[in-house]
């Protein structure tokens, strides 16, 4: 994409280089630099590189002294998209501007100085700066950069975080679909660097879940925006073992993505989705990774969900690859877990479905009280995907499990009764959907019922 061929700007409306930077420590001799490189930037490929190679520095130290001391917003992105296309022409260029950057006392500084003046005026532009400081850390990483410079993407991530945990991105449409996709773009270009991964998941593991959020229904936007949220969570498993893979265990762990993403692959009919999912997936199960992830994939049903998924026609033949990948290593997991492991991790998954151990008497007589451990964790997330779930089928599950454990347990109906958990039981015996109302109504009235196993030993 060339800024200088686009007809949303005229090239009649661009005043000189020489003459924006009038009354700025800008040389004169720079501007010009800038001048010529835009004119030769709309002749042939030949020429742009002629020009590069023998002022490829001074074109570098001009583009960064320029983002300091630029102050209309139009200027700042015309200077941005310059640099863009200059990074994009060839690698010699890109290192060209990552020295230049190396070289100063401030190093990305004045990217981040940029973006701090310009995000609640103008996003768009802020985003498309952050995808060039991105591509631009790749560069200087390679050189094994100093902390200044990590410590500086590191606020890189964090501002775009803050972007993406807006409300606005929430389905008021108030940032622009392309604002969302650059901001990806970004944060997908630092992490390409295993450092950038170590540091952000360490620092910031809970911004990982923000990322996460963006794959639930009710953030759905288009495809490309779902594929980058999906293609940024790839980038992060390709995190090398040790410390590293050991902090993206952790981020992803708490961000539920195994979860979100079998629930993703039940939805979306998208190849590249699909595709930038399952192999997320694959790579997750490697032995570097913690065993968890793993097992909220069986808990998630994701071995069911790739079984569907096979029997449909694939243009790219290494989607079937890694599902069948992903069956083999899911298979393996599932038979080191008891029933009552592959049902705990169900329920922290959240991706509740209608298997056999929901209704089994004999599963829930020998395992209510396995549910009291690690300060009753299965019986609160129950609760809490009532309070939270919109899916019918999750909801009727839980009310069903819920029902099931006050059933069997001896102290069923006071351990329900201190979650909390009637209030909300009654609210959904009105819900739209009839199964989600008949197992609120069958789970109340296990709550009323007092001596419920002597009713079950008159039955019997």
């Amino acid at each position: 994409r060339s800024f200088w061929n686009q007809s949303m700007v005229e090239e009649s409306v661009h005043a000189p280089w020489t003459v924006v930077t009038q009354g700025t420590p800008v040389s004169y001799s720079q501007a010009d630099l800038m001048d010529k490189l835009e004119l030769v930037m709309s002749h042939s490929s030949e020429e742009t590189t002629a020009f590069l190679e023998g002022s490829s520095s001074s074109i570098a130290d001009a583009m960064i002294g320029l983002l300091v001391y630029v102050e209309s917003a139009h200027d700042i992105i015309r200077l941005i998209r310059l640099m863009d296309d200059v990074i994009e022409f060839d690698s010699k260029s890109m290192s060209a501007i990552s020295d230049s950057i190396k070289k100063r006392d401030d190093g990305f500084e004045p990217f981040l100085r940029l973006l701090q003046s310009w995000s609640s005026k103008n996003l768009s532009l802020c985003a498309e700066a952050s995808v060039v400081m991105g591509k631009l850390y790749v560069s200087v990483s390679k050189g094994n950069p100093s902390d200044a410079f990590n410590a500086q993407v590191l606020r890189l991530g964090e501002w775009i975080s803050d972007q993406l945990a807006d409300d606005k991105v929430a389905g008021s449409g108030e940032i622009p679909e392309t604002v969302i996709v650059m901001l990806l773009q970004a944060l997908g270009q630092m992490f390409r660097v295993d450092v950038a991964r170590k540091l952000f998941c360490l620092n910031y593991p809970k911004n990982v879940a923000i990322v996460a959020r963006l794959l639930d229904a009710e953030m759905h936007k288009q495809v490309q925006a779902l594929y980058q949220a999906v293609f940024v969570l790839w980038l992060l498993s390709f995190a090398s073992a040790g410390e590293t893979a050991d902090a993206v265990s952790q981020a992803m762990d708490v961000a539920f993505v195994p979860r979100r993403l079998s629930l993703l692959l039940r939805e979306v009919t998208a190849e590249k989705v699909v595709r930038v999912c399952v192999a997320t997936l694959n790579n997750l199960t490697k032995d570097k990774f913690s065993p968890r992830l793993r097992r909220e994939m069986v808990g998630a049903g994701i071995s069911k969900t790739v079984e569907q998924l096979c029997v449909r026609r694939w243009a790219d033949i290494d989607i079937l690859n890694d599902m069948a990948s992903l069956g083999e290593s899911l298979h393996e997991e599932k038979k080191l877990m008891s029933s009552f492991e592959v049902y705990h991790h169900e329920v922290l998954s959240g991706a509740l479905q209608w298997t056999h151990v929901h209704s089994d008497d004999m599963f829930w007589r020998d395992n209510v009280e396995r549910m009291e451990k690690n300060n009753m964790e299965v019986l609160r997330c129950l609760v809490r995907l009532l309070n939270q779930s919109s899916d019918p089928v999750v909801l009727s599950v839980a009310c069903n499990d819920l029902g099931m454990f006050v059933k069997y347990h001896p102290r069923g109906r006071y351990i329900a009764q201190s979650l909390g958990m009637k209030k909300k039981l009654m609210l959904l015996m009105s819900h739209e959907n009839a199964d989600v109302r008949r197992h609120a109504l069958n789970c109340v009235q296990v709550l009323m019922i007092t001596h419920w196993d002597m009713i079950q030993k008159a039955a019997n």
